[in-house]
């Protein structure tokens, strides 16, 4: 029974720093996550896994598949993206499961990493095999027009997405912002992780030897340095950062 109660479901969007608390939750020895099963990459990552997002086609197959996953492991991370509002907002209404939801408040930021991202093939600092730069060198501008739409479907999304988490019996969720999370001091970082724990009925998890992922330093790609790469970084900051979704040199 007390498998039951330590099933959460790990919701985030990308470049919310979700890989960097991925690492730190998969190192828990009572913790097995399986990593975004609806990514469109999923089955050419794992071929020895099933392609989830072909078999899900309706909330009772996305449940068949759910309770298979939960077979093994016992949390599963999801992107926003990766599946429609509604499995999602299913997922998150599940009574069996936790909550743990990460978002970032910088969406404009999120956005513009992504769009890099996808020019550089680049999504983890830890999987560079040459220097940052050599991957920057040689980005295009970015579609102004493109980039304000994805931020506003991105914010509609996660504000949805939000609302359903808040419905939840507070004892079930664990909210968390990329901006307090990962910019904390190391003691107000181990108070969030400790109540990721505690909802989870897991032993406290040593960070000592998981700090390089709580260090933005350490595990962020992109910075004001970077940003400066894109030609039309300045242009971009100008025509879509605001109060709301944040900006680009911020």
């Amino acid at each position: 029974m007390e498998k039951e109660k330590q099933r959460f479901l790990f919701l985030a969007h990308a470049r919310s720093g979700s890989s960097s608390l991925y690492e730190v939750l998969q190192s828990h020895p009572e913790l097995n996550i399986l990593e975004e099963p609806f990514n469109e990459n999923f089955a050419r990552w794992n071929p020895a896994n099933k392609n989830y997002l072909e078999l899900v086609r309706d909330l009772p197959s996305l449940d068949a598949q759910v309770k298979e996953m939960f077979e093994i492991y016992n949390g599963i991370k999801i992107l926003d993206y990766q599946l429609p509002p509604d499995f999602i907002a299913h997922l998150l209404r599940r009574p069996d499961c936790k909550i743990i939801f990460l978002r970032r408040r910088n969406l404009l930021q999120a956005v513009v990493s992504v769009l890099i991202a996808e020019q550089t093939r680049l999504w983890k600092k830890w999987e560079m095999t040459k220097p940052l730069e050599e991957y920057y060198r040689n980005l295009q501008p970015l579609d102004i027009a493109d980039v304000r739409q994805r931020v506003g479907e991105m914010k509609r999304r996660l504000d949805f997405f939000e609302s359903i988490v808040d419905e939840r019996v507070k004892s079930e969720t664990v909210k968390l912002t990329y901006e307090e999370l990962f910019f904390a001091e190391p003691a107000r970082q181990a108070e969030q992780l400790a109540a990721i724990w505690k909802m989870l009925h897991v032993a406290p998890l040593d960070l000592e030897d998981r700090r390089i992922y709580l260090r933005p330093e350490e595990a962020k790609i992109n910075s004001a340095a970077t940003y400066a790469f894109l030609p039309n970084a300045r242009e971009i900051d100008k025509a879509c950062g605001n109060d709301m979704t944040g900006m680009l040199y911020q």
